[in-house]
């Protein structure tokens, strides 16, 4: 009799034991098709909510950090041509301001003319 309460006994332990195993496998496979579906609808609601800011018309971070880089771009090369500029006046003695009074004196000679003719 004790030893048949014995394989009951281990015979309920070894299907306690693989119940626990077995429900501890679901709940694995359950928190990996839990983290595979939020994922996938975190993909789903990004590219709705891009869609939406592009319908808007909204920039993006990415195209304003490209329009930054490229006003930067711009502008160095401003100061680089407003200082070969400089260079080559600083070259030839002259200066801008000479030039422009020298285009406005050509412009009041021809107008002078005009009135006489």
């Amino acid at each position: 009799m004790r030893d048949d309460l014995r394989r009951v006994a281990l015979f309920g332990s070894g299907v306690a034991e693989l119940t626990r195993h077995r429900a501890e496998q679901l709940a694995r496979d359950l928190m990996e098709k839990s983290k595979a579906n939020r994922d996938e609808l975190l993909k789903l609601i990004r590219g709705e909510i891009q869609n939406q800011i592009a319908a808007l018309g909204v920039a993006s971070k990415r195209d304003v950090e490209r329009l930054e880089r490229r006003v930067l771009r711009l502008e160095t090369q401003l100061k680089e041509l407003r200082e070969a500029e400089r260079s080559r006046a600083q070259r030839s003695g002259t200066s801008k301001t000479t030039r422009k009074s020298t285009a406005k004196k050509a412009s009041t000679t021809s107008s002078a003319r005009r009135k006489t003719t």
